[in-house]
Parts: C-alpha cells; sequence; structure tokens
C-alpha cells in the first residue's frame, strides 16, 4: 500500500542510526558496570527542515525521534553545567500524557482502520503503545457531542426527552468511538479516562437548545443553564453513562462536571454552570456514585487559568468568578468538597506564570486536591515554525504542568483529517496530534505538538512520581528540566535546550554519572 514502506523503512533506519546518534551526541565516558542510560531525541528543527523539503510532514523517525542509549560514567567535576536529579524529595504521582478522544478522532481511526488496517495499526502503536510510541496513558473523552463531531449536527445521549431517562443510551458511541477506546486500552492498559459534558440535553435547558445564547440574549433574561428541576435526572445521566461504559468493559476513571463552565456564548453545545450549580450537582452525583460503588473521581472548573475577556463581561447580572476563587469556593463547600477530587483546566488565556500561580495557589490552599491539564490545542492555517509552537506547549503545559503540582497534561483532538475535521465547525483550524488523509487514506502526518508531548509521555508514566531536579554550578541558561522516579524503579529525565547552539551538561543521580551534548532547539529524555 501506498506510505506503508515510507513508514517501515523509518523504523529499520531507526535501528541502524541509533549506534551513530547515541555515539555522535554522547561524550566519551567510562561505564560503570551494567550501568546504561536509554536516550529519546526529538531535534525541534529536523521537523521544519522536513517540511520545507517534502511540502507536508510525512512521519520519519529517523529524522525527529532519535532513541539510543549511552553509559553511566564516574564522576567528572571539571563539567561546567551539571544538573542533579534528587529522588528524596518527592512531589506529585503522575497520571500521564495524552489528548481528546473526541467523536471526530474516533470517526477519522476508524475510517483509517477500515481503508488501511497496516497503517491503523501502526498509527496506534506510535500512539499508545509505552515500548514502540508515544504510551500515551490518558484520554479526555466527551460524554456526546463537543464541538467536534463528525456529524452534520450535534446530540447527547438523551435527546429524545425522558424525565426516566428510559431513552438515555451510549449506541451512538458503539460503532466507532468504544471500538478505537478498546484498541487503544490493548496497546496499553494503563490509561485512564476522563469524561467531559459539553451540554445537558437540550430539553433540560432552559434555553431548549444544546449551542449557546447571545450576548443580546442574554443581556434581555436569557441563560443556558440546567433547569432546576433538571439537577437530579441530570445527576443520573453521569451515572448511565459510567454503568453502560463499563458494560461495555471500559472503566472511566474520572469526570468532568461542564466544558468550559463560564462560556455560554458558543454555536455548538455548551451550558453555564457556576459555582452553586457545580456545588448542587456534586452533591447529587457523589451519593449516587457511591451509592452504586462506582471509584469514578469528579473534576470541577475544567477552564481557563483566568477569565478571558469575554468571560470578564457582566451580562445579564451573571458576573463570573475568578477561576482560583471559583475552585475555591466549590472545594470549600462541606457537602460537595468531599465528593470532589481536584480540578480541571485549559490553557486558552493567560501565560505560563499564571499557569504556576494558579496550580501552585490551589495546592497551596487544597493539598490533598489533584491537579490536570485538560485542554491544550494548535490552531492556525499557517502555523509558525516547530520551535515556537513546541516551546510554548511545554512552558505552558507539557512540562510546565508536571513542574507546578499537575498530575495529567491533554491535548484536543488526537487524530483530524486534512481539513481540520470533520465538523460541523465552520472556522476550524485546529491541529490533531496525528493527521489522517482521508482523500485516500494512505498517510498519517504526525503534528509538532506530538513530538513535545510524546518526550514528556515516555518520562512521566503512570505511577511516577516528579522528583527534584536542579542545575548545579554554571547557570546554562535556556534549558528547562523535570524529573520523574518511576514505578520500576528507574529515573527519568527530560532537558529542554531552548537555545539555537549545542549544550553539554553532565546529569548526576544516586552517586552516578552521565554527560551528553544536547543539539541546539531539541527534548531529550534519559531514562535510567
Amino acid at each position: 500500500m501506498p506510505g506503508i514502506p515510507l513508514l517501515m523503512r523509518s523504523n529499520r533506519l531507526l535501528q541502524a542510526a541509533c549506534a551513530v546518534a547515541a555515539g555522535a551526541l554522547a561524550l566519551c565516558a567510562t561505564p560503570l558496570r551494567g550501568g546504561e542510560v536509554t536516550v529519546v531525541l526529538t531535534k525541534l528543527d529536523d521537523g521544519d527542515a522536513k517540511h520545507v523539503q517534502n511540502g507536508i510532514h510525512q512521519d520519519d523517525n529517523f529524522t525527529l525521534l532519535r532513541q539510543g542509549s549511552i553509559p553511566l560514567k564516574a564522576a567528572d567535576p571539571g563539567r561546567p553545567v551539571k544538573i542533579a536529579v534528587d529522588g528524596t524529595r518527592i512531589f506529585q504521582t503522575m497520571y500521564g500524557h495524552g489528548a481528546a478522544m473526541t467523536d471526530s478522532s474516533a470517526w477519522v481511526l476508524m475510517n483509517l482502520k477500515r481503508r488501511n488496517p497496516q497503517l491503523y495499526e501502526y498509527t496506534m502503536k506510535k500512539l499508545f503503545s509505552p515500548t514502540e510510541g508515544a504510551g500515551f496513558s490518558f484520554l479526555r473523552l466527551p460524554m456526546g457531542a463537543s464541538d467536534y463531531t463528525a456529524s452534520a449536527t450535534y446530540y447527547t445521549y438523551c435527546d429524545v426527552q425522558s424525565p426516566d431517562l428510559s431513552r438515555f443510551s451510549i449506541a451512538h458511541d458503539r460503532p466507532y468511538i468504544i471500538p478505537v477506546l478498546k484498541n487503544a486500552l490493548r496497546l496499553n492498559p494503563e490509561i485512564r479516562i476522563l469524561g467531559s459534558s459539553w451540554s445537558a440535553p437540550a430539553w433540560m435547558k432552559t434555553n431548549g437548545k444544546l449551542a449557546g445564547i447571545s450576548e443580546v440574549d442574554k443581556a434581555a433574561g436569557a441563560t443556558c443553564k440546567l433547569k432546576p428541576e433538571c439537577f437530579e435526572g441530570y445527576a443520573h445521566c453521569f451515572v448511565k453513562f459510567i454503568e453502560q461504559y463499563q458494560a461495555e468493559g471500559i472503566e472511566v476513571w474520572g469526570i468532568t462536571l461542564q466544558n468550559e463552565p463560564q462560556f455560554d456564548a458558543a454555536a455548538y453545545p455548551c451550558m453555564r454552570m457556576n459555582e452553586d450549580d457545580q456545588i448542587r450537582l456534586v452533591s447529587l452525583l457523589g451519593p449516587k456514585l457511591a451509592a452504586k460503588g462506582l471509584k469514578t473521581k469528579i473534576f470541577v472548573h475544567d477552564h481557563n487559568w483566568g477569565l478571558h475577556p469575554g468571560d470578564r463581561k457582566v451580562i445579564g447580572g451573571d458576573a463570573k468568578m475568578d477561576p482560583v476563587e471559583s475552585v475555591t469556593k466549590i472545594f470549600s463547600d462541606p457537602t460537595a468538597g468531599k465528593y470532589i477530587a481536584g480540578s480541571a483546566w485549559h490553557v486558552y488565556y493567560g501565560d505560563a506564570n499564571l499557569m504556576r500561580k494558579t496550580y501552585n495557589t490551589i495546592h497551596q490552599r487544597f493539598p490533598d486536591k489533584e491537579i490536570l491539564c485538560t485542554e491544550h490545542g494548535g490552531w492556525g492555517k499557517k502555523r509558525g515554525d516547530w520551535w515556537g509552537d513546541v516551546d510554548w506547549g511545554m512552558a505552558h503545559s507539557w512540562m510546565g504542568g508536571p513542574q507546578n503540582w499537575c498530575q495529567a497534561s491533554v491535548e484536543w483532538n488526537l487524530a483530524l483529517n486534512g481539513k481540520f475535521g470533520p465538523t460541523p465547525r465552520p472556522d476550524s483550524e485546529a491541529a490533531g496530534l496525528v493527521v489522517i488523509q482521508t482523500d485516500n487514506y494512505q498517510e498519517a502526518k504526525f503534528e509538532r505538538e506530538f513530538y513535545g508531548i510524546a518526550q514528556m509521555s515516555r518520562a512521566a508514566r503512570p505511577g511516577s512520581k516528579h522528583i527534584a531536579a536542579s542545575f548545579k554550578g554554571a547557570d546554562p541558561g535556556g534549558m528547562d528540566i523535570v524529573a520523574f522516579a518511576l514505578p520500576n524503579g528507574q529515573t527519568s529525565l527530560v532537558v529542554f535546550n531552548k537555545n539555537r547552539t549545542e549544550q553539554t551538561f553532565q546529569v548526576e543521580a544516586d552517586g552516578k554519572f552521565f554527560d551528553y551534548l544536547a543539539p541546539g532547539h531539541s527534548i531529550v529524555t534519559f531514562v535510567w
């Protein structure tokens, strides 16, 4: 099949290149008996070069993701830059990295499976296999339609009004969403699934439709909220979703009550859910889950670190709270608080400094509550260079989050077609982690975001502990680091060289040492 030989040939070349890459990039070292460090390197400028050369980036491990090994060695105090990893200073437990299995993503992947099963298997392994790919371990799953659905219209699991919820069914998900999820779980049984709702069924809402309301309508008194009499039924919708997925053999590890609860003006499914509404819903849902023996975790907020300018407007008397204070109010409720596992966050408003301040403030106030970053996505038909996009993602989410108590980092669409869809959104310019050319199903193009988050996914395996890592001696400048103690007893370290020039450094951990020369604009993951 066209496209496959190139992909398979890349893997064979990678094996031959490992020794060359490791030898060229590692400094001369005196090995200690039995000591070896596995190295995975992504050089971001190679992505730009490949893109320019071919016009479209073909997936090519040989160019963009090199793997090899280097020896551990005796200490060399002469090195000007030293990274010290301290496994005795332990922070949060990691759930890992991943993306959203939107309706659109599952549809594209299932059609790839039907049309080109060999390329499908390759693509899924590269996404989910812990040994042959990124090993993604976290999937966000929209409960019903998000703005990315393959159908021309949006839907929920109970569009036909039935107060007893007799018409509630996940039948929509059985043809392609559930099968693709099962394929992912087969490759990586450690995957955690987080269900997120974009809207209650239209008949449960005050505006009577899945989409939002205009500012004019809101100023005139309209609302896009859950009807007061529907809270009990809506809480039961979450229970039925979890139970019906469980009956399919898929555990729902956690749920968020509402995607972007401060935004009610979208042309796609959305719903305003203020702090009192979230408290009321949790207070009903928590006991229902407990009574059923369901261990599914509840997360609140699922929105930005700061108020977007559009959300700051007080329209129709609806003044939205600062996100940190909003989460604080919900956590502090004596009834709801005991059922809430933590908070979920998006990256679409605020810089890395605000992210750090938000996560650390929440952790200081509520050290027993978990922190997730549940949405980050690339956007734009005319995208910048690989370096700029990956640098932003590393700082704001994939690396910056784990450095500041975040336990999972999740991209938006896992897979899309070459036209930023399929989706009913006419304005879509979203970038999936992998782009499938659905005109012939002969090409899987892994986007730049994949190579950044994949490095972090390989380092922060589920159950790993974020541990201390710091620079000693000369200040290298332009470098960032994060380290983890893995469940199998190994240690991992990610070094992000943001300089254009190569950087030499030595790593010290538990009395063992190794040297490395990182190329400019590169991400390197070490495991030993």
